[in-house]
């Protein structure tokens, strides 16, 4: 294939959508994928632009709360103790970012992307024609009571501190709100710049095909290596042992991205946040809200048709552990508990790896070690979320518009 001026590996939601902010500037774009695009992790995640995100996972006292997640492995996040020995020196990261100074800085870097999401999407969701699948109805924060939801105003006061628009709603507004709601989900806290989408594959799918429409080139090929010349690098090895060249290459490989650092000699700490979900295309329970269950750690996507997809829990595991669907279905009763009983003809459940950086902050920016090469990786569960802002903030660096702030740059982490 002829030489382009970005070959972006990786053709999940982030790779798509920067591939396609860059074709979009002008750029000639190579998008490159072992498998078809948006089939992996982004097929299966829960359709939210999760824009009150802004609270990084290790907060202040997780390193107390690490004996609770090994001894219940159903638990909201939960590490498997086999695993645990090559999960240590991202754990230590993990303990290291919940200092209170750290997380300060990192919420503020967290909000500082997240702030910016919908201007960054609206644009795109546009030109790919998608208005009809993006529901910007605002997201439920549930509490089982009052007691709860109190315990958990301080972390909506700093979420708020980071621009977060919040509101707590009392029993009688929830009810018109949401009517399926059942007691004593009836405590909670409207966020009404969170928006969904219907079905997030057939939503990346959207915008891989807009890729195509604009002049994009995609080619399906596991990518085994990367060129390097120089200190720069200079284009991708394939499988079947061909060498493509560029002007950059984007790594969007999602927990796979450490790879190629590791050939770059560029440190970076990547491990599987990895992540279940239940989706009821029967589900008869229509609902107009995206759905937290704040107390319970899960969430309750509304899907086209009237399905449902129940989603949550954080599993540290090694990528390639077998996935524990037990996880998955235990969803359905704390789901049916707050909506009643729910149709599963037709349920099926899925594991996905979703690439974590101990300090949740995603990667994105030129390494360190090598000129020429980008990574856009560690997005957790923020990936769906922030493809968008990813995309526009490599098209502004790769065309010299504005720099990524290195803050977000993978040299963070030694």
């Amino acid at each position: 294939m002829s030489r382009a001026d970005v070959i972006v590996v990786g053709a999940g939601v982030v790779g798509i959508a920067s591939a396609l902010q860059l074709r979009l500037a002008g750029l000639d774009v190579l998008l490159l994928d072992r498998d078809p695009p948006a089939s992996g992790t982004s097929s299966g995640n829960a359709g939210a632009l999760a824009v009150s995100e802004v609270l990084p996972l290790a907060e202040p006292g997780v390193l107390r709360q690490v004996p609770r997640w090994l001894l219940n492995p159903l638990g909201p996040l939960a590490v498997r103790w086999r695993h645990l020995p090559g999960l240590m020196p991202w754990l230590g990261r993990f303990v290291l970012a919940s200092r209170p100074s750290r997380v300060a800085a990192l919420s503020r870097q967290l909000g500082q992307l997240l702030a910016r999401v919908n201007q960054d999407y609206a644009p795109l969701i546009a030109r790919c024609g998608l208005e009809g699948s993006w529901r910007r109805h605002g997201a439920l924060a549930l509490y089982s009571d009052q007691k709860a939801l109190q315990a958990d105003l301080p972390r909506w006061q700093r979420r708020g501190e980071q621009g977060v628009r919040w509101r707590r709603c009392d029993q009688d507004e929830l009810a018109r709100l949401e009517p399926a709601l059942r007691a004593p989900w009836q405590q909670g806290v409207l966020i009404p710049d969170w928006s969904h989408v219907d079905d997030p594959y057939l939503f990346s799918l959207g915008l891989f095909q807009q890729f195509l429409r604009e002049g994009g080139r995609f080619l399906q090929q596991p990518v085994t290596a990367l060129c390097q010349q120089h200190g720069v690098a200079s284009g991708v090895t394939l499988a079947d042992g061909r060498a493509l060249s560029a002007g950059q290459v984007v790594v969007a490989s999602g927990v796979w991205s450490d790879r190629f650092a590791r050939q770059a000699g560029q440190a970076l700490p990547l491990e599987s946040e990895r992540g279940y979900h239940l989706t009821l295309p029967k589900a008869g329970r229509p609902l107009r809200h995206f759905l937290l269950n704040a107390s319970e750690s899960f969430v309750i996507l509304p899907m086209a048709d009237g399905g449902l997809r129940l989603a949550g829990t954080v599993e540290l595991a090694h990528r390639d552990a077998p996935p524990d669907y037990r996880r998955a279905h235990l969803l359905l009763d704390k789901a049916q508990a707050m909506l009643g009983e729910l149709g599963t003809d037709g349920m099926s459940a899925w594991m996905g790896n979703r690439p974590s950086v101990p300090d949740t902050v995603p990667v994105i920016g030129p390494s360190s070690r090598l000129r020429q090469l980008f990574f856009a990786c560690g997005h957790g569960h923020l990936g769906l979320t922030l493809a968008a802002t990813t995309g526009a903030l490599l098209r502004d660096h790769l065309t010299g518009v504005a720099a990524i702030p290195p803050e977000f740059w993978p040299g963070r982490f030694r």
